[in-house]
């Protein structure tokens, strides 16, 4: 009897990285035996309204309007919300571009944070989470339904930092410099596995996909969301030398396990008060605590070429895939 597929939420702010994870996971789903449930979304790269939107782009591109959709968490625990000195994906997280707008009747009345609760009390410990934008969600979630933390079967981070390297400011990843006691509540009350991939290895490894490749060999589809991203990702990417997809390098660790070629296991937790260190993820490497995450350093590069391909409508791979 074939496997029961494994059952997945994801948490997005939906920027041009979390569109290509969520096209990802979308395509493989069958190859790779998931199931997207459901998907929320909250502020960061853009506002939880927008995010919504382009969400319901994205599933209106690959005709899958049937995954519900729900709009969650509007700023951070903490007021006022942090101030950007730009908005890299755009004010409205796909470039401020004059796409179609999409029939927001379609979005789901509960509330993001609700529908996790429901979803996850009705099937404990068989719903994965994937949170690629600010953990604002699931730390109401925790708060308000403390119970849900033995629910959840693991949860997929990407966010955070491994060496106090930060992108947003000298120390911090924008992810949890979004929201940073969200984070702080996650990772102290969650009591399934975590993986994350941090800031540092999204930049080691965005540096075997070279810009051109992204968009004269993956870009070059019919797939009507890649068509949306090319445009996207063509203003957005000006000047740049390589392609960074981070949400997408954490769906692929999700999807195929063995794409993974290091990691380590840490306790970890975030600074909430430094002056220059707020938001930052500090690993213990002194492993004087129980360690509760497993932190991602490396994966297997040709792979994910190869996933990116697939997820781009570019069939011809998926005979290699099959056979990794």
């Amino acid at each position: 009897m074939a496997a029961a597929p494994r059952k997945v939420i994801v948490d997005c702010d939906v920027g041009t990285d979390d569109a290509w994870a969520l096209l990802l996971l979308l395509k493989c789903d069958k190859v790779f035996n998931v199931k997207l449930e459901a998907i929320t979304c909250t502020h960061g790269n853009t506002s939880v309204h927008h995010a919504a939107r382009n969400t319901l782009r994205l599933l209106d591109g690959v005709g899958r309007l049937d995954v519900p959709v729900y709009k969650g968490a509007e700023e951070p625990l903490l007021t006022p919300v942090p101030e950007k000195d730009k908005h890299f994906h755009g004010v409205d997280g796909f470039g401020d571009l004059d796409f179609d707008t999409p029939d927001e009747a379609l979005l789901q009345s509960e509330h993001a944070v609700n529908e996790l609760y429901r979803r996850l009390n009705e099937q404990p410990g068989e719903i994965s989470l994937i949170f690629i934008g600010p953990l604002t969600n699931l730390a109401l979630c925790l708060k308000m339904y403390p119970d849900v933390r033995t629910k959840i079967k693991d949860l997929f981070v990407m966010g955070g930092n491994r060496h106090g390297v930060g992108n947003v400011t000298r120390a911090a990843e924008f992810n949890f410099w979004s929201d940073p006691e969200a984070a702080h509540i996650v990772f102290n009350n969650v009591q399934c596995p975590i993986t994350v991939v941090p800031w540092e290895t999204c930049v080691s490894e965005h540096k075997f996909l070279a810009m051109d490749w992204r968009m004269s060999i993956v870009g070059r589809s019919t797939n009507k969301v890649v068509q949306m991203l090319n445009q996207v990702e063509t203003k957005c990417y000006t000047n740049f030398e390589w392609w960074m997809p981070c949400d997408a390098f954490l769906v692929a660790v999700f999807i195929k396990p063995d794409i993974v070629r290091h990691a380590e296991n840490f306790h970890v937790d975030i600074e909430l008060t430094g002056k220059l260190t707020r938001g930052q993820m500090v690993p213990d490497h002194l492993k004087s605590n129980k360690e509760n995450t497993r932190v991602v350093d490396r994966i297997d590069n040709e792979q994910f070429k190869l996933l990116m391909l697939y997820a781009a409508d570019h069939n011809d791979v998926e005979a290699q895939l099959s056979s990794l």
